[in-house]
């Protein structure tokens, strides 16, 4: 397994981002209560469209990175797409020691986070649940819990997590132009 870099000259024309979580929910046959339990092993989806392109000069960069790719051996280091920064003030903070399966994290920073900003920390990709102003040891919500201890640096622009490739795509071609790609991944779990 090696990593491979996302071409800087592919934006997508379309992206998502969705948290899959893994629960086990028990229901009464009986009584019909109902028991929800939170394995805690949340990740992250990915889906990518790279618009039709003029010529077939893009269509072969596209093809020479889903190659690169080879099915889900290797990995890509990924963003969220429509905000590769936070929407809040804060422009630099410091995690504390967080254990594995916590659902916020305690920053050192000054400014503010709001609901929806990503943050990276240890190699996690970590989504902030509501709006916060971070002073000195300010408890952060994060939508997914974490699945291992983090601590040190909080990455605020582009914070990234490794994905594989999930789906087999291609490129197809019409006369002149690359049709548009629809690129499928999750995030690797270590």
């Amino acid at each position: 397994m090696s990593s491979v870099t996302w071409p800087a000259s592919l934006v997508p024309s379309a992206a998502s981002l969705r948290l899959s979580t893994v629960q086990r929910v028990h229901a009464s046959p009986f009584g019909g209560s109902e028991q929800v339990v939170d394995l805690l092993n949340d990740r992250w989806i990915m889906s990518l469209t790279l618009s039709a392109r003029a010529g077939f000069d893009k269509g072969a960069q596209i093809e020479a990175f889903i190659a690169a790719l080879r099915g889900q051996t290797n990995y890509v280091a990924l963003w969220h797409f429509a905000r590769p920064s936070v929407r809040g003030t804060l422009a630099s903070a410091t995690a504390a020691s967080a254990a594995q399966g916590a659902s916020a994290v305690v920053l050192t920073g000054s400014g503010t986070l709001k609901a929806g900003d990503m943050l990276g920390i240890s190699g996690l990709l970590l989504q902030v649940a509501a709006d916060v102003t971070v002073g000195t040891s300010t408890s952060v919500s994060i939508v997914n819990r974490l699945r291992s201890a983090v601590s040190g640096t909080v990455t605020l622009t582009r914070p990234t997590a490794n994905f594989r490739l999930t789906g087999s795509p291609a490129v197809s071609y019409v006369p002149g132009m690359s049709e548009p790609v629809s690129l499928d991944f999750a995030e690797v779990v270590a």
